[in-house]
């Protein structure tokens, strides 16, 4: 073996072991610890100022508590079908793409590497040579530069898998608002069909008793202004019923098609006990969007760190086994490179993008803790305010009642010609207008309910 040939391999060993040596040494140092586990910055009580008397119960769908099969295949065809969800799974692609990339930039690469040269003699004779093999190159992640940016890169995949589970539970919600407003609607019509039925037999026998002379044309003219009146409500009824509808068809994935979904026979579900509640702090687990939201502030947190790696020494391996091919000489030939490159004047820039991502760091846990406040405001208002629908919609049914006896009384006093018509059309006017009353807030009850099982988080399982 030649001298030279012997010196070179040498140079090769120690530069490998050199490196090695060094990488070994510094790899110990961790330029940035990341907090996997970030907490708001406010603190929940202990437990919720209304209670629930439910314990907690296996996991299924939010929405399987109204026992509603229209309903459940409502929601699970928007599941399988909307195109916000299809969104959301691209965008989750695009995150595991660029994972991938941030990790395998910690391995080392390897190309094919082919030189074809012609080189000319001081004798003016002309020469070729042919390269080819394999190069390497393999930045050695002593401060932790590519792990931290690989860590970023997986914790917004993360995050944005938290994003199509917060879809998803936006969705079921959407769907069985849109479902129920369809059937407020469809219930609204029968109670106005029902009601001109009514005005329409009253109106027959006043007109009855105006041509045997009993009564005024007066009350004639009453009763037909006021069936008119519920008959005008007739259309707008209609037209929300259509928009209701169409919201379904585009919440499932299709296009408005004009096909009723909702039955006259449907009817709103019992809203029954309130459901488990938890406490507080179980919606950081509970909710997709605080969970998304805490792994992107991990993701901040990583890019903390590759901005502080990138202010420290850079190792670099470089190598190449390249077969030549020429007139002096042929075979194979190895080379072996280590660098180690420190930043020594940039004007402040790196030291800029690491206080950037401090910043974004705190703009981050803000809006965590933002956001978390705002879910616990969330239930509280939810569960209060289903509370004082209750008592809302009791007293309603309280006065329902009244009216229904005053109307009675007050047609009684009409046929035996005590009083006039005023008092009977005042009567069942009131009357009419509770029953629609009633109807649209126990529609609004059940809003709340919904409103409640998608701000604790609900449990939205993959079909």
């Amino acid at each position: 073996m030649c001298p030279a040939s012997l010196v070179h391999r040498v140079f090769t060993i120690v530069t490998i072991v050199t490196i090695a040596f060094v990488a070994g040494l510094l790899a110990g140092c961790q330029s940035h610890l990341v907090d996997f586990s970030p907490e708001p910055l406010v603190k929940a009580e202990a437990e919720y100022s209304i209670l629930s008397s439910q314990t907690k119960s296996s996991a299924q769908v939010w929405w399987a508590v109204f026992g509603d099969s229209k309903l459940d295949a409502l929601i699970r065809q928007s599941l399988e079908n909307n195109h916000d969800v299809l969104q959301a799974v691209a965008r989750l692609a695009q995150a595991s793409s660029l994972t991938r990339q941030a990790k395998a930039l910690r391995f080392p690469q390897f190309d094919l590497e082919a030189v074809s040269r012609k080189e000319w003699r001081e004798s003016g004779e002309q020469e070729r040579l042919n390269l080819i093999g394999g190069a390497l190159a393999w930045e050695v992640d002593v401060f932790n530069r590519l792990g931290s940016a690989a860590l970023a890169r997986q914790s917004e995949q993360v995050a944005r898998l938290e994003d199509i589970e917060a879809v998803r539970l936006s969705l079921s919600a959407e769907v069985a608002e849109a479902y129920f407003d369809a059937v407020e609607q469809r219930n609204q019509l029968a109670l106005l069909q029902s009601q001109i039925d009514t005005d329409r037999e009253l109106l027959e026998l006043i007109q009855l008793r105006f041509d045997s002379g009993l009564t005024a044309s007066v009350d004639v003219w009453q009763q037909s202004s006021q069936l008119a009146e519920i008959e005008s409500l007739i259309p707008p009824a209609e037209a929300l019923l259509r928009s209701s509808e169409n919201r379904l068809d585009v919440l499932i994935g299709q296009v408005p098609d004009a096909i009723d979904r909702v039955a006259d026979a449907d009817t709103f579900a019992e809203i029954g006990e309130l459901p488990f509640l938890g406490v507080p702090s179980d919606l950081l687990l509970n909710r997709p969007d605080l969970r998304a939201l805490r792994n992107e502030l991990v993701a901040v947190d990583a890019e903390i760190g590759r901005a502080i790696a990138e202010r420290l020494p850079l190792v670099l391996l470089d190598g190449s086994l390249l077969y030549q091919d020429g007139p002096d000489v042929s075979g194979p030939a190895a080379l072996v490179l280590g660098s180690l490159m420190q930043p020594l004047i940039d004007w402040g820039a790196r030291k800029a993008e690491v206080e950037r991502n401090r910043a974004l760091y705190v703009e981050r846990l803000a809006a965590f803790s933002q956001a978390y406040a705002e879910a616990i405001e969330s239930v509280e208002n939810t569960l209060y305010q289903e509370r004082k629908q209750l008592e809302f919609i009791d007293r309603l049914e309280r006065r329902r009642g009244f009216l229904e006896r005053t109307v009675v009384e007050a047609k009684d006093r009409y046929a035996n010609g005590l009083t006039d018509f005023l008092p009977v059309l005042s009567a069942i006017k009131e009357l009419q207008q509770i029953e629609r009353i009633l109807l649209r807030q126990q529609r609004v009850l059940v809003g709340f309910r919904i409103q409640l099982h998608r701000a604790l988080g609900g449990i939205v399982l993959n079909s």
